[in-house]
């Protein structure tokens, strides 16, 4: 295994607000408190979200791409796990529904661990799918439910495998006087019910090739940019702004990711970068409402905004991802223009990067129709965004296969290439795939 790959856990906490307490916080501390303690430092990354609703599900899941999950909640005697609504209060999920989910993520989660009342139900289900599922049989307290996950947890921290760490969970219970070590139980596929322990035990081997979709926010993962890198500080530096210019899906999301991670220290004077996704913003008002609740001022705009902005200390280094947003309905010249002021001049209060697929004075043109330059124009220097050509991609591939147990052939890696394009999303999905073949028959 390639201890510098995490082997990723989502924590899910719902203890609704019509619901008896639970002592999630207790639960979540002392998990952490076990696998710090970890063989192979680093080798385990807790997630954690609490207060879920059931939509929350999928998209923590597709944001931490986790192997193993672990969901504690309460648990009703027909088998439903209780998350939360939009008032805080209890919203049951059947067991087909969640069996159903996980049926779209077997070559990704190993692991599913439901520390909550009469989860066999839901055991049993998703186990279909999912190599080890965890639920309880009966009715389980808090004292116990949390005894079970510290001996887990404890036990995979010292390199055991999960039906091992299933059994010291059971043992912790049982060491901390409560006689409620039988309620834990462990499916496999197929609804094997694990009595006793096979001569080989299964190891999570975490697929070094992801997130495979979204904006990578881990540094050791980030590639392929350097060079590009280099450019935009450097022109930031001069004291000009910058524009990405790029295809969709080409990495600029990433990019803008690792120049707001990197400001502080590659900026001369440093500035402090705020960083908006303007696909989440509705229209102009919301985009100052959310740019003021970045930055951590007062709502304002116009001179005000601009006042405030001046004594802002560090300056700051706005980086505005799908700016084509600006370019719809509910959004006018006055935003662009304030926004070309702010960073007009060398010692502006705000340096601007902005991320766009069309080059600015064709996504603005309603600026030239009213006698106006684009607002851009002169402010953002473009640099282009191109596709990765294919020794970037084998570097990538080499990079992300480095001290891992699995080695794709010459054979795969020129489909890889050819099948690509050079677009990095498309790169990493098929290299993800390719892994996951070869992990089916690893055990």
């Amino acid at each position: 295994m390639n201890s510098d790959i995490p082997v990723k856990i989502l924590f899910l906490a719902a203890d609704p607000s019509d619901a008896s307490r639970l002592r999630l916080g207790q639960e979540l501390r002392d998990i952490k408190a076990s696998l710090r303690v970890a063989k192979e430092l680093g080798k385990y990354q807790l997630e954690q979200l609490e207060s879920v609703r059931a939509g929350d599900i999928t998209q923590a899941i597709f944001d931490v791409e986790p192997q193993i999950i672990h969901f504690s909640a309460h648990g009703t005697n027909q088998g439903e796990l209780c998350f939360e609504n939009e008032l805080g209060q209890i919203q049951a999920v059947e067991s087909d529904a969640l069996a159903a989910m996980f049926e779209l993520l077997v070559e990704q989660v190993n692991c599913v661990l439901l520390n909550a009342c009469y989860s066999e139900i839901q055991a049993k289900a998703i186990a279909e799918h999912i190599p080890y599922v965890i639920g309880m049989n009966d009715a389980i307290g808090d004292k116990a439910a949390i005894a079970f996950a510290v001996g887990f947890y404890k036990a995979l921290a010292a390199n055991r495998g999960v039906e091992e760490a299933y059994k010291f969970g059971c043992v912790e219970i049982r060491l901390q006087g409560i006689a409620e070590h039988l309620k834990p139980v462990l499916y496999v596929k197929q609804n094997s019910l694990v009595s006793s322990p096979k001569p080989k035990i299964e190891k999570i081997i975490p697929n070094p090739f992801i997130p495979r979709s979204g904006i990578v926010k881990n540094s050791q993962k980030f590639f392929g940019r350097k060079k590009e890198l280099n450019r935009i500080f450097e022109t930031l530096n001069s004291g000009s702004s910058v524009a990405l210019i790029g295809a969709r899906e080409i990495g600029k999301s990433s990019l803008l990711w690792a120049i707001s991670q990197q400001a502080e220290t590659k900026l001369m004077p440093p500035r402090k970068a705020i960083y908006l996704d303007m696909s989440q913003v509705y229209d102009e008002e919301d985009f100052y409402f959310a740019l003021c609740s970045e930055i951590g001022i007062e709502e304002c705009k116009g001179f005000r905004l601009e006042r405030a902005l001046k004594k802002q200390r560090p300056q700051l280094l706005l980086l505005l991802d799908e700016i084509e947003k600006m370019s719809w309905e509910g959004f006018t010249n006055q935003v662009r223009g304030q926004l070309r002021g702010l960073a007009n001049g060398h010692d502006a209060p705000l340096r601007l990067v902005v991320a766009a697929s069309t080059s600015l004075d064709k996504l603005f043109p309603d600026s030239n129709e009213i006698g106006m330059v684009s607002p851009f124009q002169n402010i953002c220097l473009e640099e282009q965004i191109i596709l990765w050509d294919e020794a970037t991609v084998r570097d990538f591939i080499n990079y992300r296969l480095e001290n891992n147990p699995i080695q794709f052939t010459e054979a795969e890696v020129t489909q890889i290439v050819r099948s690509c394009g050079g677009f990095p999303k498309e790169i990493m999905q098929m290299c993800y795939r390719t892994n996951a073949r070869y992990v089916e028959g690893v055990t």
